[in-house]
Formats: C-alpha cells, structure tokens, sequence
C-alpha cells in the first residue's frame, strides 16, 4: 500500500478506480525518487475543506488546489533519497512503513482546473497527487531552479505511467485525416480514428463497411488493430471524429479499448470541423470487463 484514501466528500458518479490509479502514481514517485517502503495519506475533500484546512495550519483564509504536510524535514538541498536515518525515524507500524505525511486534494478545483487543461479529471488527479508527493519527499518549487527539477521529477514518474502532455489537438487532427480514406459506401458515414501509444507512437484508423453490414469494421478497432500489429499493448489516448456527427465510440469499441488501458484513457471526440469534446474511457464504460478480472495482466 502506497497511499491511504480517505473520501470526506461524496465520489462523483463515473469517477472509478482512483485508489488504484493513485497508488500507481504514489509507486512511480517513490521509484522516481529512488526510495523503498514508504506511503502517505491522500485525502479528498472540497473547496470549503480545504479552506478551512488551509486556514486553520496555515492561517491562509483561502482554498487552493493540493496542500501537503510532511512528518519528515529535510535539509536545505536534500531531499528523501538522501535522508535514510531521518525517514526511518517516521516508520509507522500501522502501516508497515515509512508516513511520509498528508496530501489533501480540492476535487472542485481538480475539475475546474481538468477542464480548463482540456484532459481528464483523472489526469488531474494524478498529477496533484505527483506533486504533492515531491513535496512530501523534499522538493520545492519556491525558486525558479527548484521548480525546475521539481517539474521533472513530476513528468518523469507520471512519465514512467503513461500520463504524459497530451497534444489533443495534434491527435483529432490526425484523426480527421484518416476519416479522409474511410470506406462507406452504405452509411456515407465516414470516421477517423488516431490512437496514441504510451510509447509516443500513434496508429490511424478509417472505418470500412462491407455489403454484408455486420462484417464492416469502426475507425477506433481499425486503429487498434494498427497499433496492436505493431507491437503496442498500452494506450494513451484516443481521438476519432465523424464527418456530419460526433462519432462516439460504441459499446465493442469501449471494451476493446478498456483491454488496452485504464478507465483514465483520454477520449477525444467531436465532429469534423466543429471541434471536440475529452472523456475519460472510465466515463463511457464505467463497469467495463477488466483482462485483471480474468487474471491477466497486459
């Protein structure tokens, strides 16, 4: 166990698996930084918590995004990696490990801010807890240098996980592309798909229809198979864009996505020439068949 999830506020509907997205974040941290057996408490709360919160250990009548508190001080310049005595000393037998403290996480100002990024509250979610965790193990970003290493250490370890910058509109315009050699002689529909691989790579896809109707193929399983003939078993995100309407993935589309990513995948929708929309795949199948479910793990 890496993190401790406390709920004070109610989980918004569609918001799935985040203690399991949230440890992988907290493990890629720890790895980043080069230490073992350790773990903090991740709270989740809203603007009026933590503004109290803030107020009442910070005297700062304001709320704010992620507040950190750290059981471990750590010298000028040094951060965890470089401190084993002082973060032995903070073992904590309940948890069987190292507490390197508390993070405290506004959920409205996660949305808000997801929003205002254009990526998935999950994203969002992930980088805060990233953040807060460098902080809990020593880093700053007070100083213009210190935010500098800071920053990459957070890209590294989120990095390490697949959850990178995503340029959503590099992806949809791939996408409107491969919709340009769609095969629908039948709907008229056409529908382009590009799949970003977490190794950077991405793999295009078009739908073809075929004059018996169920044997015709869509744009995202066209892409997938793309990326999955060339040796790719992760993705990043997904964009797919119809010519006269937005193109939503349908139910098959999903679960084949879901064999090859999270519930945090990026999926990026929209019509042809009238921009897009971002989901999270955990928003559009929200009780997806997992390959863990089945003891698989890709």
């Amino acid at each position: 166990m890496n993190i401790e999830l406390q709920w004070e506020i109610s989980v918004p509907d569609g918001l799935t698996d985040v203690e399991a997205l949230l440890e992988r974040v907290a493990g890629a941290c720890f790895s980043t930084e080069g230490i073992e057996n350790a773990a903090f408490a991740v709270r989740i709360t809203d603007d009026e918590g933590i503004r109290e919160l803030n107020r009442t250990m910070r005297n700062i009548d304001s709320a704010t995004d992620v507040l950190s508190f750290p059981t471990v001080q750590f010298p000028t310049g040094r951060t965890a990696k470089d401190c084993p005595k002082r973060l032995r000393r903070e073992y904590d037998p309940y948890l069987g490990k190292v507490n390197l403290g508390d993070c405290v996480i506004n959920l409205s100002r996660a949305m808000q801010q997801a929003e205002e990024y254009g990526h998935p509250l999950t994203r969002e979610l992930a980088y805060l807890t990233a953040h807060s965790a460098f902080h809990l193990m020593g880093y700053d970003h007070m100083e213009e240098e210190e935010k500098k290493v800071m920053r990459e250490m957070e890209e590294k370890a989120l990095g390490s996980l697949g959850i990178t910058r995503i340029d959503y509109d590099a992806l949809f315009a791939k996408a409107c592309e491969a919709m340009k050699n769609a095969y629908c002689p039948y709907s008229k529909f056409q529908v382009g798909a590009c799949i970003l691989a977490e190794d950077g790579r991405t793999f295009e896809g078009c739908n073809f229809e075929n004059a018996s109707y169920p044997a015709g193929i869509c744009a995202e399983r066209c892409a997938a198979g793309n990326a999955i003939v060339h040796g790719v078993r992760r993705f990043a995100a997904i964009a797919v864009v119809g010519s006269t309407a937005v193109a939503w993935p349908c139910g098959i589309c999903r679960q084949v996505l879901r064999e090859f990513s999270d519930e945090s995948l990026p999926v990026i929708v929209g019509q042809f020439g009238k921009g897009y929309t971002v989901r999270t795949l955990g928003e559009l199948l929200p009780e997806g068949l997992r390959p863990e479910d089945l003891g698989v793990t890709v």
